[in-house]
Parts: C-alpha cells; structure tokens; sequence
C-alpha cells in the first residue's frame, strides 16, 4: 500500500470511530430521555387511577395502575441500555 493510500485508510477509520461514538453517545442521550418520558407517563397514570378511583371505577383504575407499573419498568431498562452504552465508550476511550 502506497503511504498516501495508507494515510487515507488511516484518516477514514479516525473518522468511523469518531463517527460511531457521537452516535453512541446519541443513542445514550435519547435512552434518558425516554426513561424520563416513561416516568412522566408513569406519574400521569398514577394521576388518572386515583381519578377513576373517586369515581368508583376500579377497573380502570386497576388498568391505569398497571400502565404505570409497565412503565416504571420500561424507564429502568432504558435507563439501564443508557448506562450501559455510555460504561462502553468510557472503556473503549479510556
């Protein structure tokens, strides 16, 4: 391989690894977001079950409750994907 074709080669793959950690660190920026998101959505179905509990609608209430649970637990794993990319690129960068 001729040193400018090598040079090249070399500068492109710089350039690949930058390229795949800033979407890295992307991908772990909209993980946070959405297990925010999540627990909001989650504090919101809290809301509506006691809502539908005043109104003597259990069931919905009971329906209400299990959409917070789910998402409760959603925002723990994407929390968890977040930090998880995020020890990844510490350890490769580091």
């Amino acid at each position: 391989m001729e040193p400018d074709t090598a040079m090249q080669a070399t500068e492109a793959a710089k350039r690949a690894v930058m390229r795949t950690r800033m979407g890295a660190r992307q991908f772990a920026s909209v993980l946070g977001r959405t297990a925010e998101l999540l627990e909001h959505s989650a504090t919101l179905a809290e809301q509506h079950a006691r809502r539908r509990e005043r109104a003597g609608r259990d069931d919905a209430a009971a329906e209400e409750r299990d959409a917070a649970r789910r998402a409760r637990e959603t925002a723990v794993r994407a929390r968890a994907l977040a930090e998880e990319w995020l020890k990844m690129l510490e350890e490769r960068e580091g």
